[in-house]
């Protein structure tokens, strides 16, 4: 590998048989990156998604609050709740 190549690309590599649809997940998200939206914009988009699966209005003040550090923060989805936002269903999302 030469000094001067970028090692910021690292191809998704799964080590378990069942991981195929991460590694096509991972390469999407790649190829999205590639193309120039940062990290932070997917983070966005993905925190308004989440609004959109527990059925937040779109004029509700939580859509032009700033997105939290992490999604996966369990009070995130507690304040939802008590605010009386639930995930609507379990249905697969395309």
């Amino acid at each position: 590998m030469s000094k001067n190549k970028l090692n910021s690309h690292y191809p998704a590599a799964v080590d378990d048989v069942n991981a195929g649809p991460f590694a096509d997940i991972q390469k999407r998200l790649d190829d999205i990156q590639d193309s120039g939206m940062t990290a932070l914009a997917i983070r966005n988009i993905l925190f308004q998604k989440m609004l959109d699966l527990h059925a937040v209005p779109d004029d509700h003040f939580l859509r032009s609050e700033s997105t939290p550090e992490r999604l996966d923060d369990p009070s995130l989805i507690a304040k939802l709740n008590d605010l009386g936002f639930y995930r609507a269903s379990s249905r697969v999302m395309h």
